[in-house]
């Protein structure tokens, strides 16, 4: 049965919260050393390039353990991941993506999450840890713009507005079937306009990235007056260089997508992933991640810890039937 799922800022916090204690500082010397022997440490993930880089790297000064990444969204990450999973090969000790569709799907292929795995588990908010993966930030799915094309009051405010005839040919629409919260968008958006705006959305001849990295960038280029849906994420390397664009928080709905991290069950480096996530999860990981993306993070839901507080919204839905994808995907015009 589809449920809509509607909470705010406040509901959020609470529901994040409850039970929670104050956020971990352990960090057992037993722990450390066994990951400091391993070296090093391979994460998968979907989040931005320059995220990544920014936690390795904090990760590293404080450890001494170099860190790896491979970036891509969901659907071709986990591919990789399951295809070397198979082949008795796995490279990716964390995987962290929009989606607990990979973690529910073939539980088996991550570590069981416990405060004796990871010790500064107790203090993360109940309600966000599962029994093999955790919930770490929330975001909103927003629209980029062209800042030299668009004045602020020009900019689409509502998803509904990107049927309006004046922006035929002239925007650029993330696939949805790419990964899971994008998927999870737009369920969140025909179940609360319907499939008519799907189809009228269809008629706008718009053009499709396959990538919010890459279709911020053709934004910035000026190819595009707009990018939707897309992450915050995804913008904040480019503006901070000053790139002509901005970022618009659409409404009607507000949907809000969690990211979730666990440890391949068979990591290369399992000691180096504890670490890495049991840091993550740290006052001190959970204040220094929100000095390089200014996000909200579900340890510090009221920005304590300088994050960005919870926001009302809709916590989108990962756990989209398989024909309902199909049918949304058609009427919006992304598939036969």
């Amino acid at each position: 049965m589809i449920r809509k799922l509607i909470l705010s800022a406040a509901a959020l916090a609470c529901a994040g919260t409850a039970g929670a204690q104050a956020l971990g500082t352990q960090e057992p010397a037993d722990l450390v050393k066994a990951a400091q022997a391993e070296g090093s440490i391979m994460l998968y993930s979907s989040e931005d390039e320059s995220t990544q880089k920014a936690t390795l790297a904090a990760f590293e000064k404080k450890y001494g353990i170099k860190g790896s990444f491979i970036r891509f969204p969901t659907g071709p990450l986990m591919q990789r991941f399951n295809t070397e999973h198979d082949a008795g090969k796995v490279q990716a000790d964390v995987v962290s993506v929009s989606s607990t569709v990979p973690f529910d799907k073939q539980a088996d292929r991550f570590l069981a999450l416990t405060p004796q795995v990871i010790p500064n588990l107790g203090g993360w908010p109940k309600a966000q840890v599962k029994a093999n993966f955790l919930n770490h930030t929330m975001d909103i799915v927003a629209l980029v713009y062209n800042t030299e094309l668009l004045k602020p009051d020009e900019v689409p405010k509502t998803w509904a507005d990107l049927a309006n005839p004046k922006w035929k040919g002239k925007f650029l629409l993330t696939d949805p079937q790419v990964a899971d919260n994008y998927m999870g968008w737009l369920d969140a958006v025909e179940r609360s306009q319907g499939t008519e705006l799907l189809k009228k959305i269809a008629t706008q001849n718009y053009k499709v990235t396959q990538s919010g990295a890459s279709g911020v960038q053709q934004v910035a280029a000026g190819a595009y007056l707009f990018n939707a849906p897309t992450f915050t994420a995804f913008s904040r390397p480019l503006i901070a260089k000053h790139a002509p664009i901005a970022i618009q928080y659409l409404a009607n709905p507000s949907v809000i997508s969690a990211r979730s991290i666990g440890i391949a069950a068979k990591a290369p480096h399992p000691n180096a992933a504890r670490l890495l996530v049991n840091w993550l999860v740290s006052e001190e990981g959970v204040r220094t991640y929100c000095t390089y993306i200014k996000t909200s993070v579900f340890g510090d839901p009221k920005g304590a810890q300088g994050c960005v507080p919870f926001r009302d919204g809709e916590l989108m839905r990962f756990d989209v039937p398989e024909e309902r994808r199909r049918a949304m995907a058609k009427a919006l015009g992304v598939a036969n």
